[in-house]
């Protein structure tokens, strides 16, 4: 299977790793020209509680890729996928699947624009994943990953992929329920990660604070119920149960919000913030604890413009 990974953050080279393991030819794709060289020029080097490996997957940037492929995977940033996917145009063909294991809510109609609806999966991952340098990776902690047609019928190369990354080592399974994972994580992410962002710790330190825990809670249960009032049955303590593992088990894990704060960089709060908010208003329910959280990450923003 010939398969892009659209984007090689920490993410995107820990799935291409595990593609790559399965036999998969893979590609990574990116516009960070000195990532791209690091990769080249020694491999993709990803540690891992198992050891370090040295993964010679080629890197290539967009205007790069010459024919269609089998699967792109995309975890660029929500609001680069737009960009990013114009800029394969050449690699998406009439056969071509689209993936997004991406953070927030909305990206199955963003990727269903450039390709027929039933050829887009969507998916939600649980593994940790840091860039902690050029063509370096690491991911210390376990989970794995749900995926299914974003918008229904024939699972069967949805159950490829999986069996794909099982074998490269990442766990992941169908899930017919898909977009109660999906909303599920997004509240997870709402939840720590703009918390992450603001106090510029990780998720042991909100661990060890009663303030940090009281808001983890409250924010957990207004996003389930903006999503049980859109008519997703998200149940609340799998994801109370999932703030804990971060806390614990993931305790010195950077969320993206942060990294992305750290580095002076646009975060994703608008796509999961701002995204659960928005459909809360729409359905009548509101979620006061959320939307701090996101117009505080959103000033955070505007200061990197100052």
């Amino acid at each position: 299977m010939k398969v892009l990974i659209l984007g090689a953050g920490a993410m995107g080279c820990l799935y291409g790793a595990a593609l790559h393991r399965a036999g998969c030819e893979v590609v990574f794709v990116d516009v960070n020209q000195p990532h791209i060289d690091a990769i080249n020029a020694r491999g993709l080097e990803l540690e891992t509680r198992a050891g370090v490996e040295h993964l010679p997957i080629p890197a290539r940037r967009p205007e790069e890729i010459p024919e269609p492929v089998d699967l792109v995977v995309v975890f660029t940033k929500t609001f680069h996928t737009e960009a990013a996917l114009a800029g394969i145009a050449q690699a998406i063909g009439p056969q071509t699947w689209l993936l997004s294991l991406q953070n927030g809510l909305g990206n199955d109609r963003r990727l269903a624009a450039h390709a027929a609806e039933e050829r887009v999966l969507v998916g939600a991952s649980s593994l940790p994943s840091d860039l902690v340098g050029l063509g370096r990776v690491r991911s210390h902690g376990e989970g794995g990953s749900k995926l299914f047609p974003a918008f229904g019928g024939d699972p069967a190369f949805a159950r490829q992929v999986c069996e794909l990354l099982s074998q490269g080592g990442l766990p992941a399974e169908l899930e017919p329920n898909i977009h109660v994972a999906i909303w599920s994580k997004a509240i997870f992410n709402a939840t720590m990660n703009p918390l992450c962002a603001l106090t510029r710790r990780t998720p042991g330190f909100l661990g060890a604070n009663p303030e940090s825990r009281a808001m983890i809670t409250a924010a957990v249960d207004e996003g389930v119920a903006v999503a049980n009032a859109c008519g997703i049955a998200v149940a609340a303590q799998p994801i109370h149960d999932l703030t804990e593992v971060s806390m614990t088990d993931h305790a010195n894990h950077e969320a993206s919000m942060l990294q992305d704060v750290k580095a002076g960089r646009r975060t994703e709060v608008d796509a999961i913030n701002g995204a659960i908010v928005e459909a809360g208003r729409e359905a009548g329910v509101a979620a006061p604890v959320l939307e701090t959280l996101w117009r505080l990450v959103k000033l955070e923003e505007a200061k990197l413009e100052g």
